[in-house]
């Protein structure tokens, strides 16, 4: 068995003789008695001398032990009543050991009793059963930061419809508007049933319908070359879900003159195994015939009406609701999800050119066609009923104060508002979360441990009405987390038992791969493959090698789809956002439907007692505990600086170059820059590799410590307020990464420069392609500035 130093002393102390603690120690003259009669003087010192020197060298023999047993990584610190020096192996078997798949299951069944739309009563006592259970577990601290938003609700006692219409006006078909309760303990209650999406306008529209595929700026330009159809002037688009996000898709359509828009799930992203009701939930994972998606579709992050502002109530509101839709923040035109099932009636009524081989879907046995015209003069009717209000939302926010360095925050989160009961997006994550902050508290009660930094726990509200919570949150505390946030780690949902997937930026990249080699594999079939941790079965399903980095399993940067995100491209904090899913789809099937029960958590995909929700949990807290206790931060300037060379910059640089042989003239100081920059990142790596061979011995806190402060800032050095995109879009500051233009579920790498070597290929003269040259040059310099920033804050002395 083990022991801490504390441990060790205390039981030195209470054995008959034993070493007498420090604060023990008093004037020898008080400490003790007189010698006893006919004891003489003499031989009273020798005893004297005898026992301590026993008891000295017994104390010091003991001592050396446990910092022997402590293991060559570890830093001794002073120790406190409330820091006592622990091995992390220890600690963090202590933690795994404790987080309870029970524990973590009753946690779901308590967070998705009922539906729990932001805004609403229900997400309101989701939030306050949230506090309760972190405040019995031990976090401290915990309380609620409110903010009042602009939230959009449909007609809960009232269904949107979409209706086929005859020549002559007679309804040939019409939806319910719900979705069919197909198990208990779902509901008949509208709230779980009804069909719609968040800050659609309101309105009755009728007109013909083209179908646009994924509503992507490509599949418009298609429509445009092959079918002539450049205009959506008085048409209804029909829209296919995919992995796009759909309030982009929308956007794209009503600029195009759209009067309204239907989002459909089609089979083949669906129900890939067949729509038959054995196929399907609650058979399977595959949604049923008559699910669809709900979702939001306003544009840019946060509160619509206070951009750059946190929403308190007591702050006035920059925009008015009709302002957020002139500014296409909101959508002016109605839309409604469908069904695949109902998407059948309208898709096969639809006339007009057969659609391309990669646009036909699985609705049914017919070939899908563009239209505009539907068969026989049939039209669509389209009726949505939608309110906005300003509601109140409230996160949740606790801590465990760190022991030495408690303004360095090490920050774990996850929303908890759903579209309807949750279990997958987001509750999976709400009862991790707390499991994992159990976890953390019981070993802070009976192991001795308390980490170096606080760990911030934080639970958001309206996510899914566009990242409001965290946003507000961001917004308001900007200042605060730009000098204490030391990283971010995000668990939006699990949906699914296959791999580990994380999303991260490149300082993260060893950080996060070495926490998965401690977690072991949830699944049997894994194992029995000889994937013995998480680490071996993300590497498998997601290789990603490199020339640096060998064994690296595929890490995207993370784009805008969860409370990461202005956590990194507002702020340049380093965030990890991760997930457990299938390899073979991006986005679950039962994604934001009424089905997303715990019995499909339970039963459907991680039916081994929750394994696979506690290895999450797992890796969550060891990813934790090793920001907030290793004595030199885990964030590696070396790795970030070679993937700065190999993908980023040299992506730039093949394109510069290919520019340079079409205009040598317009682009010549691009090029000169693109020589600078890449100087400056080769140093970017010397400094890099120097910083960390300097330290890599280093046992001093003072030194690690500034040395650690020094690698906060690292991230940091990348975010430029007024230059970049920030210049036109403020809220997008980071100059390496971005939300992308047509997909804010994904992300664009130096988004600025890439533009402007779109705008120079593109140019139409030769004054144009001047000045779009220079401009390169411009942005190529905002890169450069950034860089040396990273490599001045890695020295000591400028």
């Amino acid at each position: 068995m083990r022991y801490t130093i504390e441990q060790m002393s205390s039981k030195l102390r209470n054995a008959p003789g034993g070493c007498p603690h420090s604060s023990d120690s008093v004037p020898f003259s008080s400490a003790h008695s007189p010698p006893p009669n006919g004891t003489s003087l003499l031989a009273l010192s020798l005893l004297l001398f005898r026992k301590y020197s026993m008891l000295a060298a017994f104390c010091f023999g003991s001592f050396l032990f446990v910092i022997l047993l402590s293991g060559k990584n570890h830093f001794h610190h002073k120790m406190t009543p409330n820091h006592r020096t622990n091995n992390a192996k220890e600690i963090r078997e202590a933690i795994f050991a404790t987080i309870d798949p029970k524990r973590i299951a009753e946690n779901l069944r308590q967070f998705t009793k009922e539906p729990h739309v932001a805004g609403t009563e229900a997400n309101k006592r989701v939030a306050e059963k949230i506090a309760n259970i972190w405040k019995q577990n031990g976090i401290e601290d915990v309380h609620f930061i409110p903010y009042d938003v602009l939230l959009s609700y449909p007609n809960f006692s009232s269904p949107n419809h979409l209706s086929v219409l005859s020549a002559d006006g007679q309804v040939n078909f019409r939806t319910d508007g719900v979705s069919p309760e197909l198990m208990a303990p779902n509901s008949e209650d509208l709230r779980s049933s009804i069909q719609w999406l968040a800050y659609s306008a309101e309105g009755t529209v009728e007109g013909e319908a083209v179908y646009c595929h994924y509503g992507r700026e490509e599949d418009f330009e298609r429509l445009s070359k092959e079918f002539n159809i450049t205009s959506l002037k008085g048409k209804i688009a029909i829209l296919r879900y995919n992995v796009e996000y759909r309030g982009d898709k929308v956007r794209n359509a009503q600029e195009r003159g759209a009067i309204g828009a239907i989002l459909y799930s089609d089979p083949a992203e669906v129900a890939r195994d067949g729509i038959e009701p054995g196929h399907t939930f609650p058979s399977a994972v595959w949604m049923p015939i008559g699910g669809v998606q709900r979702g939001s579709l306003k544009e840019l992050n946060g509160d619509p009406l206070t951009p750059l502002l946190p929403a308190r109530a007591d702050f006035f509101k920059e925009r008015t609701l009709e302002e957020a839709q002139e500014q296409k923040v909101l959508p002016s035109i109605p839309v409604l999800p469908l069904s695949y099932g109902d998407a059948t009636q309208i898709l096969s009524r639809i006339d007009g050119p057969k659609v391309p081989s990669e646009w036909q879907g699985n609705c049914g046995n017919f070939s899908y066609r563009v239209g505009p015209n539907l068969v026989k003069g049939q039209r669509l009717k389209l009726e949505v009923q939608s309110k906005m209000e300003t509601r109140t939302v409230q996160n949740v926010i606790g801590y465990i104060r760190g022991a030495e360095f408690p303004d360095e925050w090490v920050m774990l989160g996850n929303h908890f508002d759903a579209w309807v009961f949750g279990s997958i997006d987001p509750n999976s994550g709400t009862a991790i979360l707390a499991e994992v902050g159990r976890a953390f508290a019981e070993a802070v009660k009976t192991k001795g441990w308390r980490p170096k930094r606080t760990l911030v726990f934080c639970a958001w509200d309206a996510e899914e009405h566009g990242l409001i919570g965290s946003n507000e949150f961001v917004e308001e505390f900007a200042n605060v987390l730009t000098e204490r946030a030391v990283v971010y780690l995000n668990v939006d949902l699990i949906s699914n038992n296959q791999s580990l997937d994380v999303r991260t930026v490149p300082s993260l990249y060893s950080a996060v791969t070495d926490a998965a080699k401690t977690v072991p594999n949830p699944m049997d079939s894994e194992r029995r493959m000889g994937r013995e941790t998480v680490f071996d079965s993300w590497l498998h399903f997601f290789p990603a090698p490199t020339r640096w980095l060998p064994k690296m399993p595929k890490m995207a940067v993370p784009g805008g789809g969860s409370d990461h995100a202005t956590f990194l491209h507002f702020l340049g904090i380093p965030v990890a956002d991760f997930t457990y899913r299938n390899a073979s789809w991006l986005t679950y099937p039962l994604y934001h439907s009424r089905y997303e029960l715990p019995f499909v958590n339970e039963h459907l995909f991680d039916n081994n007692n929750l394994a696979v929700h506690r290895a999450v949990g797992q890796y969550w807290a060891e990813l934790g505990r090793a920001f907030a206790d290793s004595p030199l931060l885990p964030i590696n300037a070396t790795v970030f600086a070679h993937k700065l060379l190999a993908d980023y910059v040299g992506a730039v640089k093949e394109s510069v170059l290919s520019l340079h042989l079409r205009f040598p003239n317009a682009s010549a100081p691009a090029v000169r820059q693109l020589s600078n920059l890449l100087q400056n990142v080769r140093l970017f790596i010397e400094q890099a590799e120097k910083f960390e061979r300097e330290l890599s011995m280093e046992k001093e806190t003072p030194k690690l410590a500034r040395a650690n402060a020094r690698l906060r800032k690292l991230d940091q050095c990348f975010v430029n307020p007024t230059m970049g995109l920030a210049r036109e879009e403020p809220e997008k500051r980071h100059v390496l990464f971005s939300m992308a233009k047509g997909d804010s579920y994904q992300v664009d790498v130096m988004a600025a420069v890439q533009q402007k070597i779109l705008q120079l290929a593109n140019a139409k003269s030769e004054k144009q392609r001047a000045n779009r040259g220079r401009e390169l040059a411009l942005e190529l310099t905002v890169i450069q500035q950034a860089t040396l920033c990273a490599v001045r804050t890695l020295r000591e002395t400028i």
